[in-house]
């Protein structure tokens, strides 16, 4: 039981110390948070694994999903509830690890 908490707190500490992923204004005036193609894309205390050339998504400690159709990252960025909606897709993935990275 012990460990579990000890990884529950740790995992909250790396979360808090991650940093975030520069906001920027895309061309319809709305907040977009850019992707972090060489590691972590992390808002708001949470980070996805994000890859647009692959589509897919993976939380840390997840498997790696695929993206929504109906979400475009081919620009690099996200909006922050496209964001919210990755983050729930690849929580859903579940698993241990990433098995389809293998």
């Amino acid at each position: 039981m012990n460990k579990w908490i000890t990884i529950g707190i740790l995992g909250f500490l790396a979360a808090c110390d991650a940093p975030q992923s520069p906001v920027v204004t895309g061309p319809d005036g709305q907040a977009r948070i850019q992707i972090n193609t060489s590691g972590l894309t992390c808002y708001n205390t949470r980070c996805l694994d994000i890859n647009p050339a692959a589509r897919s998504v993976r939380s840390v400690g997840n498997r790696t999903t695929g993206i929504p159709g109906d979400i475009n990252v081919s620009d690099g960025t996200v909006t922050p509830a496209e964001f919210r909606r990755l983050g729930e897709v690849a929580a859903l993935a579940g698993g241990m690890g990433s098995r389809g990275d293998r």
